[in-house]
């Protein structure tokens, strides 16, 4: 087994490596922090200006700052393993982006001091360091070693241990993993990137504009969008992220992000003058099940081209959130929180939500007009309209008591014959217990 030995760089001082960082063109750098270069698994950018400025701070102090870890690619450009934080600030601190802060902790006479002034500053109360101080700032040595030659999981390997061995996320490692899956959903979901897709950026309203968040939602999607109805287990769309790694295609590409537009049109409610996603979408399981069952419904059924999907899925969560020990909301939350990336319990909400929206819904009709039998969802509006008992009356109007926990177990009806051109919808089914089903006449 090779020996894996870091190395001294060649250079230890600041100036040495803010020289070697540009931010001309990323891709030539000797030394670089941009995304297009640090590995997919890296922590993102989450220093404040605050957090910045305080470790200039420190070593304007001489205080210890830690041991930077370098990685150099084989494209020649080296990254940081470990210290990525740390490298932008200093970047961001000599090119004058930020500086000390104003704060009681903070010596007198560094507080709000930047190593170089921006057009404005002074105005804004800011001043620059003095010669003596910026020479100490570029000439603090900053303990550093670097690796080279070895593979992108083994640099990833080494990271994980410098975070104290916790594990990357099961997004993180999917989008370690390369190819075209990874580079399309960075491409789409991505803060920095052109491409980024309006369904991310509204749903910065709802969900955390943290790149993970933004990612594992858009794993999900686009596993639904080219395998319907399948789990959502980490290993199936590891599974969609290695089949599709040099397979996914321009138009597979373009379809999603077609879909994903009208999805977002149609989840978009208003809030005073501005359209915004529906707020209640905070999480990719709950997104998974309304954009399954827009897509379904959509597919199956013709509805209304006015109708409000946005304003149904708010009185939908609404209606969970203000009975939340009732059934169905009970099962439905559940089965939202318990495993909810698991087949069965993906397909158990699908049929909740698309039976509440078929039983307020009754008179939307099955766009193949040649299909009898009534959908699993549509059967349980059904159900649910019946409240579980057979809606057969006698002669003299009195109901027939059999009733039916499980709906499976019941019949679902057409009021009008279907073969007299009665429609297989939920306002002409009726709930019938076996018996009184097959004893039908006509």
């Amino acid at each position: 087994m090779k020996r894996l030995e870091p190395h001294d760089p060649g250079f230890k001082t600041i100036k040495q490596l803010v020289n070697r960082m540009s931010d001309d063109d990323p891709a030539t750098s000797q030394i670089s922090v941009d995304d297009s270069q640090v590995p997919a698994w890296q922590r993102q950018l989450v220093w404040k200006d605050e957090a910045m400025g305080l470790l200039a701070l420190s070593i304007l102090r001489s205080f210890p700052i830690g041991v930077v870890i370098l990685w150099k690619k084989p494209n020649k450009v080296r990254v940081p393993i470990d210290g990525r934080q740390r490298l932008s600030a200093i970047k961001h601190f000599v090119d004058g982006r930020v500086a000390i802060p104003d704060l009681p902790s903070v010596p007198a006479e560094f507080r709000n001091k930047k190593y170089r002034l921006l057009k404005g500053d002074e105005e804004r109360g800011f001043t620059q360091l003095d010669l003596q101080l910026r020479e100490r700032f570029d000439d603090y040595e900053i303990h550093i070693s670097q690796y080279d030659e070895i593979e992108e999981k083994v640099a990833m390997e080494i990271f994980v241990m410098l975070q104290g061995g916790v594990s990357l996320t099961r997004t993180e490692i999917r989008a370690a993993l390369g190819g075209k899956v990874a580079d399309f959903v960075s491409r789409i979901t991505s803060s920095e990137s052109e491409d980024r897709h309006p369904f991310f950026k509204a749903l910065t309203q709802a969900l955390k504009d943290r790149r993970k968040s933004h990612r594992n939602v858009c794993d999900v999607l686009l596993h639904e969008y080219l395998h319907p109805g399948n789990d959502k287990h980490w290993t199936s769309l590891e599974q969609l992220y290695r089949e599709k790694s040099d397979q996914l295609t321009k138009g597979q590409e373009a379809g999603f992000v077609k879909v994903l537009k009208s999805f977002l049109k149609q989840m978009e409610t208003r809030v005073g003058e501005k359209r915004v996603l529906l707020p209640q979408l905070r999480s990719a399981f709950l997104i998974l099940t309304v954009f399954r069952a827009w897509r379904e419904i959509c597919r199956d059924f013709d509805i209304p081209k006015d109708f409000d999907w946005a304003a149904e899925i708010g009185l939908f969560e609404s209606e969970r959130a203000s009975k939340p020990k009732d059934a169905p909301w009970l099962v439905f939350t559940n089965e939202l929180s318990n495993a909810g990336y698991a087949k069965n319990r993906i397909d158990s909400r699908h049929q909740i939500l698309c039976a509440w929206l078929l039983e307020r819904n009754k008179e939307w009709r099955r766009k193949d007009r040649d299909v009898r039998t009534f959908t699993a969802e549509q059967k349980l509006a059904i159900w649910n309209h019946a409240k579980g008992q057979c809606e057969h009356k006698d002669e003299n109007g009195v109901r027939c008591k059999e009733k039916f926990p499980d709906p499976a177990k019941a019949d679902a009806d057409h009021v009008v014959m279907w073969k007299d051109n009665g429609a297989t919808s939920v306002s002409n089914g009726r709930l019938l217990c076996p018996a009184h089903n097959r004893g039908r006449k006509g």
